[in-house]
């Protein structure tokens, strides 16, 4: 039976029960699409991993190593998710560490479900969750420590495709896993990521590219009454590109364009 998975490089590896990533959440993760053995957004990609792991003191692997993982685990064709996992390794000694330990990496291989991809072209739907997200000044690491996600998306409906996080102030953060950018007329509004939210790819190349798209990133704080009145809601992260909200509580959008222009954008991204 294939492996859907490396450990430090290796299928026949297993992760210590004293790992750091699994005790502490004292690591970083990256999802990514991989197609025919190449990943997608590669540049972005490791240049995310490698900011984050510094930012945490630990030592990123090089993007050979993270490259000859992929070309192991992934097959000539076809459309997979990957997930990368880098810890800063084992320790015996809680929450304290000595320097120079060696880090874990972790590459999982998912499958990549066309058809409901193929599905949400169509326009998805939105709610709202009851969990906070909290401020941090850590909240830009795509860190191992994702509660606050995970209980957001605990309360879904099965028809919700994601769920608004607001802020302790009651402010529009983004979703539990996705980036949120809401149109009104040529401002195109996103939460600023300080304090709250991952600061991820697709919202890096859409930021650099706003003029491309004929509008203006705006970074004001919106309400909950104040995004119903938006022109378009586009979602957007790694795995699926640009989404079009058409539905959110009693309010309802008809398609527009945004989301493909979005899309074409990140498609001609290399």
């Amino acid at each position: 039976m294939a492996k859907n998975f490396l450990i430090n490089g290796d299928t026949k590896n297993s992760l210590s029960p004293f790992d750091r990533g699994l005790a502490f959440g004292d690591g970083i993760f990256r999802t990514l699409l991989v197609e025919d053995k190449q990943p997608k957004l590669w540049k972005m990609q490791y240049h995310k991993i490698s900011n984050d792991l510094r930012s945490m003191e630990i030592k990123p692997p090089s993007q050979k190593i993270l490259l000859e993982d992929i070309q192991k685990l992934f097959p000539s064709k076809g459309i997979f998710i990957a997930k990368i996992i880098v810890t800063r390794g084992e320790s015996h000694t809680g929450y304290d560490f000595k320097k120079g330990i060696k880090p874990t990496r972790v590459l999982l291989k998912i499958d990549f479900n066309k058809k409901k991809y193929d599905l949400l072209q169509k326009g998805v739907t939105l709610t709202t969750t009851d969990i906070k997200a909290s401020s941090s000044p850590y909240a830009s690491i795509k860190h191992l420590n994702r509660l606050e996600n995970v209980l957001a998306r605990k309360g879904l409906n099965k028809d919700s495709f994601d769920a608004i996080m607001l802020d302790s102030n009651g402010n529009v953060c983004d979703c539990a896993r996705s980036s949120l950018f809401i149109r009104y007329g040529s401002d195109l509004f996103t939460a600023s990521n300080k304090g709250h939210g991952i600061h991820g790819v697709t919202k890096k190349i859409i930021e650099e590219n706003i003029k491309r798209l004929n509008l203006s990133m705006n970074y004001s704080p919106l309400t909950i009454d104040q995004l119903k009145k938006a022109d378009e809601i586009i979602v957007s992260n790694s795995i699926f590109g640009a989404l079009q909200v058409i539905r959110f509580k009693n309010k309802k959008w008809n398609k527009g364009a945004l989301a493909n222009s979005i899309t074409s954008l990140l498609n001609e991204t290399n």
